[in-house]
């Protein structure tokens, strides 16, 4: 096996995940886990037998590249010194606020010749993959819409990071719907139009919208629908995902672990994870972080790269541009 990837990973309450995931990689040696609650990062650290810091440029000599999972107004800031210092980078969604900082993150990673990367983790779980398949492959003909429903609760936190607007860069729609528009644009293409309605009812907490309705015209014709919402004190939604398509319906559950399709045959299972799949404590962090790791081995451009994942940014921008008119 060639030279493992030296790693680290800033902030452990979305970075968690990425931890567990860099301590079970065969290509990764992780060496160090950094948060500003240092008995939490001892203790992880400990868990992980690497070392621990609260200050996370103290730490750029001894890594290859880093995750970078703190809040989100910090992402392009940390994301240029790292690569100024020629450290790959894999940055927790979204890659940056505004256009201009996506932009000069994106700039700099070319420029000095590193793996930028950010965490759409959901683009590699298998059922999607095989999704994107099964939709690309026209088997159960065009798809003409597309439902998907992403509901829960977020305990209020007045005052934090998430509760401004301006620091968490909007909204649920572009702090956590992102992952979905993501998967849509991946799925469907180009949009033609994007529109979304938002209200702070229920998360009054929150400068920015707590739940939304965001709906995608592509360039194909399909309709595709984002419901999402972080002020769900009961969440049942029907399942993940709803395609209708000219010849069925493919159905993914809330879970991930199966696809389904009903056409006038009746129904069958496209694809059924096996029940001991995917039980690690790096979840379903391990096929990103993979990826990530694989691209910096073999020189090659992530599919989740900054610009790809720009795109989804921006039909969420433009979504709230027709909304505040």
């Amino acid at each position: 096996m060639s030279k493992q990837i030296r790693t680290a990973v800033v902030g452990l309450n979305m970075g968690l995940s990425h931890a567990y995931a860099y301590y079970e990689s065969e290509q990764a040696d992780l060496r160090w886990v950094v948060d500003l609650d240092e008995a939490r990062a001892k203790s992880v650290a400990e868990e992980l037998g690497c070392k621990y810091a609260t200050d996370w440029t103290t730490i750029m000599h001894d890594v290859d590249a880093i995750s970078l999972c703190t809040p989100h107004h910090l992402h392009a800031p940390q994301a240029l010194q790292a690569i100024a210092q020629g450290k790959h980078v894999l940055i927790e969604k979204p890659l940056a606020n505004t256009e201009e900082e996506c932009l000069q993150v994106i700039q700099a990673a070319e420029e000095n010749n590193v793996t930028l990367m950010v965490a759409y983790v959901l683009r590699y779980l298998p059922a999607l993959v095989r999704l994107k398949e099964v939709l690309d492959s026209g088997r159960y003909g065009k798809p003409i819409n597309a439902n998907c429903w992403v509901e829960g609760r977020l305990q209020p936190s007045p005052g934090s990071w998430f509760s401004r607007r301006d620091q968490l860069g909007g909204g649920v729609l572009f702090s956590h719907g992102c992952h979905y528009v993501d998967l849509l644009l991946w799925f469907f293409g180009e949009p033609e139009r994007v529109v979304s309605l938002g209200t702070r009812l229920g998360t009054e907490w929150m400068e920015g919208e707590g739940t939304a309705h965001a709906t995608i015209l592509f360039e194909s014709g399909t309709l595709g629908h984002v419901g999402c919402s972080w002020g769900f004190r009961h969440a049942a939604p029907p399942a993940l995902f709803q395609i209708h398509t000219t010849e069925g319906l493919i159905t993914v559950p809330r879970d991930y672990r199966t696809i389904e399709v009903i056409t006038d045959k009746g129904k069958e299972i496209l694809y059924e994870e096996a029940p001991s799949a995917n039980t690690s404590k790096a979840r379903t962090a391990i096929y990103e972080i993979e990826h990530f790791l694989s691209c910096i081995a073999e020189d090659r451009l992530p599919q989740t790269n900054g610009r790809d994942a720009l795109r989804s940014h921006r039909a969420i921008w433009a979504a709230y541009a027709v909304a505040d008119n």
